[in-house]
């Protein structure tokens, strides 16, 4: 193999999404004293060359057209866009996300340029490694085809969970994939556990609020605010004081309606809001926190990385896949809900149970969410003898 000098790292990252985000820096890690040039392919360059010091291109060819008639050229230009993209580095690595989830994605979307960049990598004889991936299934026929296609063309594959194996093997991928967790997982905590889990103090639960009507579809957003106030209010009526987080930046604005709403009814309510930013700030906010109950994916992976136990409401199976992992054995199905239908009490009576046993439900996390850092640091070294880099001698002094 061609000795790696560059090493381009494919995602849909610059778009808010704290996880996209942060899989991606977790990616860049792979790269960290090695001297090897990374690249970003993204959704918005400029955005992730600021956050994370990189070089950035567009996934799409910036100057294609993109409606009516010569929307064909557009597509023809993203494609040879991809081509030289893929040609200019020595490897490509796609890190993590659920960028292989078909559900509301388009066949001409991401699966297309999924497509093509693994076309390229093949052609131009750069390897291609997808890492710890989630895989879900799901889609129309042509997303799942380029879906298959794509994942059966790299020449690494590693998923994030169980359920992403069997996603995997369901759309005809005959090849084996091991099982590493999500690339996030691999941060270190950045806060201590509670002091205590009830007692003098007065428990902290952090609620993670995720806007379902993205930026357009007004009674899906009013749906999810008045489900999370019901459920802050929930909370408070335990004793419990609440901490409402985001997961991305489309959520701020219900996030911010959920805690007016509940100091409406009561001026009083020992509700607070933590306007994150990244997946760093979301982990800063679980701070003192004796669980979390959330949506967002990233925001339970955050939680549990810094041995929060959770309660999952959430809207596909990586969640429910997830909570139970990191559930005490035989609870991890009761604590994963969907968004639409969750019984707010139900919910609230699983917080109880965590807050009555804190200590131990904290260790426990805390005990997976080491083997689990441990798996995805070995996966690096794995891979950077893959591509036979290494890290820089240190200077003479």
């Amino acid at each position: 193999m061609r000795r790696v000098r560059r090493v381009a790292f494919f995602g849909e990252t610059g778009i808010g999404n704290h996880g996209n985000d942060a899989s991606l820096a977790a990616g860049l890690a792979l790269l960290d004293g090695t001297g090897v040039r990374p690249l970003a392919v993204a959704q918005l360059p400029a955005v992730v060359a600021a956050e994370h010091g990189v070089e950035a291109v567009e996934i799409r060819c910036p100057s294609g057209p993109r409606h009516g008639l010569s929307s064909l050229a557009g597509r023809v230009a993203d494609v040879l866009h991809l081509g030289r993209t893929v040609r200019s580095v020595d490897a490509v690595v796609v890190p993590g996300t659920g960028i292989f989830e078909g559900q509301g994605q388009r066949p001409r979307g991401i699966p297309f340029s999924l497509f093509w960049l693994a076309a390229w990598a093949r052609l131009h004889r750069r390897p291609l490694l997808l890492l710890s991936v989630g895989v879900d299934g799901q889609g129309s026929p042509g997303v799942r085809w380029f879906f298959a296609r794509t994942l059966a063309w790299a020449d690494v594959v590693t998923v994030r969970d169980d359920g992403s194996a069997r996603a995997l093997a369901a759309l005809g991928v005959r090849r084996a994939a091991a099982v590493v967790p999500d690339l996030v997982l691999r941060r270190d905590p950045v806060t201590a556990p509670p002091a205590r889990g009830t007692g003098e103090t007065d428990p902290l639960v952090a609620v993670g609020v995720m806007d379902w009507g993205g930026t357009e579809r007004d009674a899906d957003r009013e749906r999810c605010t008045g489900r999370a106030v019901v459920l802050v209010r929930a909370l408070l009526g335990t004793g419990a004081r609440v901490r409402v987080v985001t997961g991305e930046e489309l959520d701020l604005r219900v996030a911010r309606e959920v805690v007016r709403r509940v100091r409406a009814g009561d001026p009083g309510a020992a509700v607070e809001l933590s306007e994150a930013r990244t997946v760093e700030d979301v982990a800063h906010a679980l701070g003192g926190c004796h669980a979390l109950v959330a949506a967002r994916y990233h925001n339970l992976v955050a939680a549990v990385g810094e041995g929060v136990p959770v309660v999952a409401t959430g809207y596909g199976p990586k969640q429910a896949s997830l909570v139970a992992h990191y559930a005490p054995p035989g609870q991890g199905a009761e604590r994963s809900h969907d968004r639409d239908t969750f019984d707010p009490a139900a919910v609230v009576a699983q917080v109880r149970d965590i807050l009555a046993d804190h200590d131990a439900e904290s260790a426990h996390v805390r005990a997976v969410a080491d083997a689990d850092r441990a798996a995805v640091r070995a996966q690096e070294d794995r891979v950077r003898q893959l591509l036979g880099i290494r890290a820089r001698e240190p200077a003479t002094p």
